[in-house]
């Protein structure tokens, strides 16, 4: 157990930290913020698993091969990073521990509402019939050393991959994460996923609400209570993106709502009305390439909630610039598209 939570806290942590530094280092904005140091360097670590999974899954190669060719580059870019950017890192942490000395009291209330969610995460369970597909699936991937060949459901192989599935493998990256981690699938989707990324929603939420309250340490904190009290009393209907978050958020259409939507605002914001740098349209194509791979919505919802927004920005600009810029971000998802309505 405590050799899993080393891994976990490596692969999950540290990792994500390290590629996130690759990203700010060619931004100024926040670029000592730990909170986006994580966010981006999850949103590089989702994509990254998209354009490794994809060609392996077609060309029916084996999971090891995946988890050698994945935790090879990953690997190879957090020790890079770690060289690169080693002086910087100290840089971070103070930095963090400065703006903990400012935080407010809805800030450490929010913090608060955060650990009781999180507890809840730990002391309960939800189970419902996606289980019966992508756990099963991350289980089955483990022990025939295969990507998406059997089904979950009865075992059989099969005889065309499922148009549904194939594009959105967040079923091979559990597999291939409890594969590394050491960590039984059922554990680490229900738990593990859950508590973290519960974190990183509320990481991207305060990103969020730094951006829109020009970094206003007191108006974040309301807008985080006031977000957290609108997931909490989301439960009218079980198809609520709130509910999501609350209790699912281990499958791949509650990390698209939860996270990677208000990602992709977040990063709009930055790119249009904070002068975003280069560095932000590239985060942008990870975040887009991360929408494909949790979830066959995301393949058209990351890239319609970016068209939308190009567009409205281009109209306020008078300039085409950003909706060409937003359609490059957008080519993942386009093949994607294409693949998707050539095999249904």
């Amino acid at each position: 157990m405590i050799k899993s939570m080393a891994f976990i806290a490596v692969f999950l942590g540290a990792v994500p930290f390290l590629l996130g530094l690759f990203y700010t280092r060619f931004i100024e904005e926040e670029k000592n913020n730990l909170l986006l140091q994580m966010a981006a360097g999850y949103m590089i670590l989702f994509g990254l698993f998209e354009f490794a999974a994809l060609p392996l899954i077609w060309l029916r190669q084996p999971l090891s091969l995946l988890i050698q060719i994945y935790g090879g580059i990953v690997f190879a870019l957090a020790a890079a990073s770690l060289i690169w950017n080693f002086y910087r890192i100290a840089e971070i942490f103070k930095e963090t521990f400065r703006a903990v000395k400012q935080f407010t009291f809805c800030i450490w209330a929010q913090f608060a509402v955060l650990l009781g969610q999180a507890c809840i995460y730990v002391r309960y369970q939800y189970a419902n019939a996606d289980d019966s597909f992508y756990v099963a699936a991350a289980t089955t991937a483990l022990s025939t050393n295969t990507i998406l060949e059997y089904s979950p459901y009865t075992g059989t192989l099969y005889e065309k991959l499922p148009s549904r599935y194939v594009l959105s493998p967040i079923y091979a990256f559990s597999a291939v994460v409890s594969k590394i981690t050491d960590t039984h699938p059922a554990i680490l989707t229900h738990t593990v996923f859950m508590i973290l990324f519960l974190l990183l929603a509320y990481a991207v939420y305060a990103l969020l609400g730094r951006a829109l309250f020009s970094c206003d340490m007191e108006k974040t904190g309301y807008f985080l209570i006031l977000l957290a009290a609108l997931n909490i009393f989301a439960g009218y209907s079980e198809r609520t993106s709130g509910l999501f978050l609350l209790i699912r958020l281990w499958q791949g259409k509650a990390v698209l709502a939860g996270i990677l939507l208000p990602m992709i605002l977040y990063l709009a914001i930055r790119i249009f009305m904070l002068e975003g740098k280069r560095a932000d349209w590239v985060l942008l194509f990870f975040t887009l390439s991360a929408c494909c791979m949790v979830s066959s919505m995301g393949v058209m919802l990351g890239a319609v909630m970016l068209g939308i927004l190009g567009i409205l920005f281009a109209f306020r600009q008078r300039n085409l610039r950003p909706v060409w810029y937003a359609a490059l971000c957008c080519l993942p998802n386009m093949i994607c598209s294409a693949i998707y309505l050539a095999i249904r």
